[in-house]
């Protein structure tokens, strides 16, 4: 499995500095080979009909390869690539099945730690200098490791000078373009890159990797387009507009608020003027659709803009009601000319109110993590924007990746990634783990309820000591960058993460009432748990059979293990001897052939 880790580095005043860790997923190898169409239209210079394309039906038809570093070049393909992690073969309107596409494909080509740099560009399109205005457009797959850089490239002066126009950089680490292998359609203003039309335009697509083996780019159906007169296109629109650059996380789109914790929204859209023409009374409208008659229709400030030209548009007036529910969201763009093309003028968001719950995944599995059989500490940051909060418990979901038996904890920790409480150890059974598209979640009370500061931020989070049982834990969705966390206990640092952990605060007052109860077989317990010279497990037999019991360190390698024969009915003890452990975590793991239990075990080692 590729890697994708970037340590973090812990400043004096607590902030945080790195890039992306990426979560292990659910990934297939699939297959790969070789093949190849070109086809140039008249240009009636009518708005929105194609002026020329491509779509590799009938060889390179005089594109040409440009490899400056590494063993990764592109190339023709009808299947896609092989033994990788690329979702598949493109399904682009004239790929995969039966067609041919253009790939660059590091997983089969690629070398670690080798630099790739590889471009692929068109041959000369000429006859289009009578129009101003145009739009590329191509269908893709791409998955992102951790540096891929991937860049559209175009020429208005037959390859003298270029604009550079980058894509796909909303894509976290180990995820790919939405609904890969099925294509996504890019579609990019290259006017800036022309000047009043070009006699002679090139189109150049750049594959650039700085850590080589990562994954693939795959491109088909490249056309450029008229731009019409009236064309606004809406996109990277929000209901709560975080940057990097804030200095809390007040402000993250959160997807479910708790009643306590409401506060302003900052409803966003970046709007992109397409056409040919200046759009006036540009305006960002959006219409909430709330549980009973709590709707509203709200509008942002007028502006005008210019061919070519960008802009965001906010709303900050909105603030939902304290009444549970779902609040969607309908973002649409207007203006005052006719638009010519509404496809790309709205977009919805949902978000949720709950009397206790505060969330930031999606409440669906889609993909999960974990570190084998090392530690991890896996969690999101929140901020608390109220005064009186006490933090009972944090709610976690599971993959059915994970081993019934295993045991986790949920802990809380301060802006400085102190921790401030940890719960009990929870025994994961077989019935609370998810397959894809489920959210069933485990609700483990803290050791003791954490009274939350007004106006700061805290990171809960799920632990797992590592050992032969692995835990993985379900991801839902993107976190803005540095925004979520984990530990690998592997290398002793913290990374981040861009797939955001199925980890949530509760303020549930009953969450700690009831103990938290753990079905661990044959009631083992080790007393005491954390020792220096010997632990003693305690359980009892229901019927007299062989046991063995295993001692594991955190990264899963077996430190002791031994046979302890047919143990009869009743309580029976086994000690644990700490001579020859280092100082760390352990599971202690009895078995019968039939059934096992685990637990913790930590030896100081303070004599």
């Amino acid at each position: 499995m590729k890697h994708l880790l970037s340590p973090i580095a812990l400043l004096l005043a607590g902030a945080i500095n790195a890039q992306d860790q990426g979560p292990v997923l659910r990934n297939e190898r699939l297959p790969f080979t070789n093949i190849g169409t070109h086809e140039v239209h008249d240009d009636p210079r009518d708005a929105d009909v194609v002026l020329w394309s491509e779509d590799f039906e009938s060889g390179m038809n005089g594109w040409t390869v440009s490899t400056m570093a590494g063993g990764v070049s592109w190339q023709l393909t009808s299947t896609g690539n092989t033994g990788g992690y690329t979702p598949g073969p493109l399904q682009s309107t004239t790929g995969h099945p039966g067609g041919s596409w253009i790939v660059a494909d590091s997983d089969q080509q690629g070398a670690p730690g080798v630099v790739e740099n590889t471009s692929i560009t068109s041959p000369p399109i000429t006859g289009l200098d009578g129009t101003a205005f145009m739009l590329l457009r191509f269908q893709q797959s791409f998955r992102q490791l951790n540096d891929d850089e991937t860049t559209v490239e175009v020429s208005g002066d037959g390859g003298a000078n270029w604009t550079v126009y980058p894509v796909n950089t909303d894509i976290p680490g180990n995820q790919s373009t939405p609904g890969a292998p099925a294509a996504q359609a890019v579609t990019l203003n290259v006017s800036s890159a022309l000047t009043n039309g070009s006699a002679d335009i090139r189109i150049r697509f750049r594959w650039y990797s700085s850590e080589g083996y990562t994954y693939s780019w795959q491109v088909d159906d490249v056309v450029l387009v008229a731009a019409k007169q009236n064309d606004l296109a809406l996109s990277r629109t929000t209901w709560s507009a975080w940057y990097l650059g804030q200095p809390d996380y007040r402000d993250l789109p959160y997807t479910v608020y708790p009643q306590n914790q409401l506060r302003p929204l900052n409803l966003r859209g970046i709007i992109a003027n397409n056409g040919s023409t200046t759009q006036h009374n540009v305006r960002l409208q959006v219409s909430v659709d709330g549980p009973g008659s709590n709707d509203a229709t709200l509008t942002s400030n007028a502006i005008t803009l210019a061919p070519m030209a960008t802009d965001s548009l906010f709303i900050t007036t909105y603030e939902p009601p304290a009444v549970a529910g779902t609040f969607t969201l309908t973002f649409t763009v207007l203006q005052d000319e006719v638009e010519q093309d509404s496809s790309d003028n709205t977009a919805g968001h949902a978000f949720a109110i709950d009397p206790f719950v505060f969330a930031r995944d999606l409440g669906a599995l889609d993909g999960e993590t974990a570190k084998g059989n090392e530690e991890y500490i896996l969690g999101n940051w929140f901020h608390n924007d109220g005064a009186g909060n006490v933090l009972t418990g944090v709610q976690v979901a599971l993959s059915d990746r994970s081993d019934p038996g295993a045991l986790i904890t949920v802990a809380v920790y301060d802006e400085n990634l102190n921790q401030l409480d940890e719960s009990e150890e929870h025994l994961v059974t077989a019935a609370e783990l998810n397959g894809d598209g489920e959210g069933e979640f485990i609700t483990i009370p803290l050791s003791s309820p954490v009274n939350l500061a007004h106006n700061h931020a805290y990171l809960v989070a799920v632990h797992h000591y590592g050992g032969s049982l692995e835990v993985w834990t379900g991801t839902s969705g993107i976190s803005p960058e540095q925004t979520s966390l984990i530990y690998d206990g592997g290398q002793g640092q913290w990374f981040y993460t861009r797939s955001t952990p199925m980890v949530r605060m509760t303020f549930d007052p009953t969450a700690g009432l009831a103990p938290l109860e753990q079905a661990t077989a044959w009631g083992l317990a080790a007393l005491p748990s954390v020792f220096d010279d010997a632990s003693v497990l305690r359980f009892t037999v229901q019927e007299a059979s062989p046991f063995r019991l295993t001692v594991t360190d955190a990264t899963g390698r077996v430190m002791q293990e031994r046979s302890l024969g047919r143990l009869p009915t009743g309580e029976n003890r086994i000690t644990v001897d700490g001579q020859g452990l280092a100082p760390g975590t352990y599971l202690a793991t009895l078995s019968n052939g039939s059934q096992q239990a685990v637990v913790r075990l930590v030896r100081t080692g303070v004599h």
